[in-house]
């Protein structure tokens, strides 16, 4: 099998997984919970496996793990306490309240993970690299948990299946559109030395794919569904040429830390695409930009 049917059969599979994730609401989306838990650990384990340089610094793993998974459940549990449609078990229902503090617990969590790596670095190792070892091991939290948590927090909006629909059809069909527009019609490099194979007509093609796209999801969703695109008219412009251009930010992000580690993927999990962080680079970006678009734009007045 060629390395394009690969991809295509692997993106096939997981649009499955990934769809069974967001609409499987029983039982709390424990379902959604423990798929992300799994990506998380996955994906820090193959960003440590980037960062580590040995004597001259490495992560702490298993610490930052840890955080990544606390920081994580934070996220679930605010998104269950904005949920009003379950029915028993009544667990979460008379006892959520103890789960989700009256403050924003993950800016807690992650003070507290600075602490406890410094304290480590200074006490269990020696002082050459303890900047590379710290801020890796933050880094590595930060890039996984925040992300994946923020996927919750979009699910939990009014039109949250449709907004990470919208999000993720738009991220990778700029990377699918960038890359068959890039064998296809490339002929000008962009001149990036992350990716010196990249070329400007691929990704003017990734945008124009994705603008596209999301004129065609909009039609599906309202025929499927009976309702209004939460996004539709100019917007779908404006929102389309946003996330394409974080998203193609996302993807030389982790270029970038591979040409540092001097790795061609980070993983190799997942035939035709790499690793997790090869997959998902540019989500990891785009789905907390368009959280936060959304956010400016319900506090500006507008509908969400």
């Amino acid at each position: 099998m060629g390395e394009t049917s690969k991809r295509i059969a692997s993106a096939a599979v997981l649009v499955v997984f990934y769809l069974f994730m967001i609409f499987y609401a029983d039982f709390y989306y424990l379902q959604s919970y423990l798929i992300l838990l799994l990506g998380g650990f996955i994906g820090i384990k193959e960003f440590y496996n980037l960062a580590d340089r040995g004597d001259e610094g490495r992560p702490f793993r298993g610490t930052g793990t840890f955080f990544m998974f606390v920081i994580l459940t934070f996220y679930y549990f605010r998104f269950i306490a904005s949920q009003n449609k379950f029915d028993p078990p009544l667990f979460f229902l008379q006892y959520i309240k103890y789960f989700v503090p009256p403050f924003d617990p993950v800016p807690v969590a992650f003070l507290l993970l600075f602490i406890i790596i410094f304290t480590l670095q200074i006490t269990r190792r020696p002082l050459d690299g303890a900047i590379f070892s710290v801020s890796s091991t933050f880094l590595g939290v930060f890039y996984t948990a925040v992300p994946l948590g923020h996927l919750l927090l979009l699910l939990g909006m009014g039109q949250g299946i449709y907004y990470i629909i919208l999000v993720s059809v738009i991220t990778f069909l700029t990377d699918a559109g960038a890359y068959f527009g890039g064998r296809w019609f490339g002929r000008h490099p962009a001149g990036l030395a992350i990716s010196p194979k990249k070329t400007w007509e691929g990704y003017a093609t990734g945008i124009v794919t994705a603008i596209v796209s999301v004129f065609i999801f909009n039609a599906i969703w309202e025929n499927s569904t009976g309702t209004r695109s939460a996004i539709s008219g100019v917007e779908v412009f404006l929102i389309s040429v946003i996330i394409s251009l974080v998203s193609v930010i996302g993807d030389l992000l982790e270029s970038a830390m591979k040409r540092d580690a001097k790795i061609k993927d980070s993983g190799s999990l997942i035939p035709g695409h790499g690793g997790v962080l090869d997959l998902a680079d540019a989500l990891l970006i785009t789905i907390p930009v368009l959280y936060y678009y959304l956010q400016i734009k319900g506090n500006l007045g507008f509908q969400v």
